[in-house]
């Protein structure tokens, strides 16, 4: 076969992959090879669902690449009907559910070899498919610019079931796709110049199973369809939600075309996405844990209505309780939603307009307050609108969690309560194993709890691991932020708190533009409690949700 398009370029690649660096270092570099900033282990993963017939001959093409690369491999399958996982699918959304299994078995093959960034093959082409893809199904621009060059793998990302080590380790692991600038046409002129074999699935071209393979056989044929083809793509649809973008997408000019308008929201993504960095580490008032508070004088000078959405979509994913980087931490990105948060944000005086508390949905409660310096406090009569502020004083919104309903509330409807959590068997489980490394038990998708069972109180440890003991340690919230209070329970006696103390930010990377005197400021933010903080050494309570872009 021959290739019209020229090979990727080894400058090219490293420089592609350069961009696509995480927000820590890389595990290790190459520094001895004068190539500073790659890692220096790689090693290859490749999923067999086992869901076709060529599943094991495209397991065994993959492993014979790798060893001709000397490149560490292992094949990792989909586990279907165990460990949580369905059974094999046989209809409806098959890629939906194939897509889940596959991330999750990525996952834990991450695990075992010891890796903390997955890079994912995905190419200019495929960004195209899932940008119009994402358009065909109503996303703004900034679902329009397509898939991330590096992203956070975040919580719950592809798991099955609820709880698990994706809980909480998926916000120190990453995602790259350093091929994402190059278009198909040179991946594979790539192989033929390096002589390595490549497999087409064919399922890739069968227009009648996703729209995505709908898009792919319709740019495939550069916008030419058979009207009597039954699995016809609305093209009309697709022009209509373009002609509300600021950018033009010329549908008759090619892929080609199409790729280059593609990219160029991309650019405009990452731009905004600095820009609103930039906005809230200048911006933020020292908050309790888990709350973001800005004042209306910081917001009003934001008029761009896509930085401003862009802000609100961050603070949302930022405060809520759902699981860090899904759509529900994002109110789904509902226009409507949004657009009712941006319009009380910014509009005039909250309390003169008598704007209550309120929540517009990702589980996020909008309060106004009124600010002097560091300090904010609520304010009452908001509903009459007989509010005075201080000369001292300027108003702006703290954003928190939402409240959950009673625990009354829940029990009479037989729900579980998230927020009420017996650890009492996990931590027994590790004490019988003679495991006594750190526990760590992710809370309200929010706080990591972090129970140093080495250093635990040898009467605690006793009472725990005592057949005939009724005590329990739970996590339970407290204060009106939520925070989490670990808890000793005994039948008969009342709770004994062992520990109180919540620290904020966590340990994460934030803002890679802040001077080391400006990191120390953020690592500063406290909020005096309302009663006096118990702390046991061997517990530590770290906000787990980071602001940054990533």
């Amino acid at each position: 076969m021959t290739f019209l398009s020229r090979p990727i370029s080894r400058d090219e690649f490293i420089r592609a992959f350069r961009l696509c660096k995480p927000l820590v270092p890389w595990p290790e570099t190459i520094e001895n090879l004068h190539v500073p900033n790659l890692p220096r282990r790689v090693v290859s993963l490749h999923v067999d669902h086992g869901l076709q017939v060529a599943s094991e001959d495209m397991a065994q093409r993959c492993t014979e690449n790798a060893k001709s690369l000397g490149v560490e491999h292992h094949v990792v399958k989909v586990p279907w009907s165990k460990d949580g996982f369905p059974k094999p699918p046989t209809e409806g959304p098959l890629e939906h559910i194939a897509r889940l299994a596959r991330y999750r078995v990525l996952f834990d093959g991450m695990t075992k070899v010891n890796a903390s960034v997955l890079a994912l093959g995905h190419h200019a082409d495929d960004q195209v498919e899932t940008s119009l893809m994402r358009i065909m199904k109503g996303s703004t621009e900034d679902g329009a610019a397509g898939m991330k060059r590096c992203r956070r793998w975040g919580m719950n990302f592809g798991y099955f079931g609820a709880g698990g080590p994706m809980d909480y380790e998926g916000m120190g692991r990453w995602i790259i796709r350093p091929l994402l600038t190059f278009p198909k046409d040179r991946l594979l002129a790539t192989c033929e110049a390096n002589s390595l074999s490549y497999v087409n699935d064919e399922t890739n071209f069968q227009p009648e199973l996703t729209l995505r393979n709908a898009l792919r056989h319709w740019l495939a044929n550069e916008g030419k369809q058979n009207e009597s083809d039954e699995h016809l793509l609305n093209v009309s649809i697709l022009r209509k939600k373009l002609a509300a973008f600021d950018i033009d997408i010329d549908l008759s000019g090619g892929v080609g075309q199409i790729r280059s308008a593609v990219n160029a929201l991309a650019l405009q993504a990452d731009d905004i996405d600095h820009e609103v960095d930039f906005i809230l580490s200048r911006d933020a008032l020292r908050s309790p844990p888990g709350t973001y508070l800005i004042t209306h004088r910081s917001l009003a000078s934001i008029e761009n209505p896509k930085v401003q959405r862009a802000i609100v979509l961050r603070i949302l994913r930022y405060a809520s309780f759902h699981p860090w980087g899904s759509l529900a931490a994002q109110v789904n990105r509902r226009t409507n939603s949004l657009s009712q948060i941006v319009d009380k944000l910014w509009g005039g005086n909250p309390f003169q307009e008598q704007i209550r508390p309120f929540c517009a949905g990702g589980g996020v409660s909008w309060t106004p307050v009124a600010i002097f310096g560091d300090k904010f406090r609520f304010v009452d009569g908001v509903s009459n609108g007989d509010v005075n502020l201080k000369n001292t004083e300027s108003f702006g919104w703290l954003a928190s969690r939402q409240n959950p309903p009673s625990h009354d509330t829940m029990s009479e409807r037989g729900l579980v309560n998230p927020l009420r959590v017996d650890i009492t068997s996990r931590i027994k489980s590790k004490l019988d194993s003679g495991d006594t490394s750190p526990l760590e038990l992710l809370y309200d998708n929010r706080f990591l709890v972090t129970l140093n069972l080495a250093t635990i109180p040898s009467d605690l440890e006793k009472n725990i691991r005592n057949p005939d003991n009724t005590s329990q340690v739970w996590l339970l919230p407290r204060t009106r932020w939520f925070w989490p209070k670990v808890v000793l329970r005994s039948q008969g006696q009342e709770d004994v708190v062992l520990h109180s103390a919540a620290q904020s930010p966590k340990d994460l990377l934030l803002f890679d533009h802040l001077s080391p005197n400006e990191v120390d400021q953020w690592k500063q933010i406290y909020w005096r409690p309302y009663e006096e903080e118990i702390i046991a050494p061997w517990i530590k309570v770290d906000f787990m949700r980071p602001l940054t872009t990533m």
